[in-house]
């Protein structure tokens, strides 16, 4: 990965002359606590929500992976399976299971996390994170999920997240380092094959799309 000088200016860790809703830290308090408890109290909550989520969503594509129909075995991502295969995934756990895991699996975050698995965890099924908890833990220190879904298009996801682990990036930092790269990329190329993607609608957060992948897929 070819590492650029910054020369675009910050939109998510600090505020330009022209933006009109300026984070005014004196302006903000919080119930019961002191901004800064509060703050701290909020990192430490999200911190181990995040991790739980991320293990608790690799047990979860672990167990998708071991069910077969007439001898098929479930792929991943789940689009790829025979509609017959899915569906009886579905009633299976409706019916069997006595739970539905859609509230889950329908939304874009559980689909585009899942597609870090074998990246980080090579000879993903032939292990178990019930028996083996060590091999499936989150590959960083000091980022969580939410980087993740960032990058996750880009060729060059891993060697990013490391920078930022190794950083210790804020969120904000991170994405402005990502906005930095890609455009320089984009200058490089002498074409727009990113773009930043913020996040306005209610499905999706915010990302970077690779053009190229896109056209791939038509």
């Amino acid at each position: 990965m070819q590492h650029h000088l910054k020369q675009f200016e910050d939109v998510f860790s600090s505020d330009t002359e022209k933006n009109r809703a300026k984070l005014r830290i004196e302006n903000l308090s919080a119930v019961g606590m002191s901004l800064d408890e509060y703050t701290k109290l909020f990192h430490d909550f999200l911190t181990d929500f995040y991790l739980s989520l991320f293990e608790n969503s690799v047990k979860l594509s672990w167990l998708r992976r071991r069910f077969k129909w007439y001898g098929f075995k479930t792929i991943i991502p789940m689009a790829k399976n025979s509609p017959g295969l899915s569906i009886a995934f579905v009633k299976f756990l409706r019916r069997n299971v006595g739970n539905d895991i859609q509230i889950l699996t329908r939304g874009n975050f559980f689909t585009k996390l899942e597609l870090y698995f074998d990246d980080f965890f090579p000879g993903f099924d032939e292990s178990n994170p019930w028996e083996n908890p060590d091999y499936y833990k989150f590959p960083f220190k000091n980022i969580s999920i939410d980087f993740l879904m960032v990058v996750y298009q880009l060729d060059d996801r891993m060697e990013l997240l490391k920078i930022a682990d190794e950083g210790k990036m804020s969120y904000a930092i991170f994405v402005d380092y990502v906005i930095n790269h890609i455009f320089s990329e984009n200058e490089t190329l002498k074409r727009n094959r990113y773009e930043v993607q913020y996040g306005i609608g209610k499905h999706y957060p915010f990302y970077i799309k690779d053009r190229d992948k896109i056209r791939k897929r038509k």
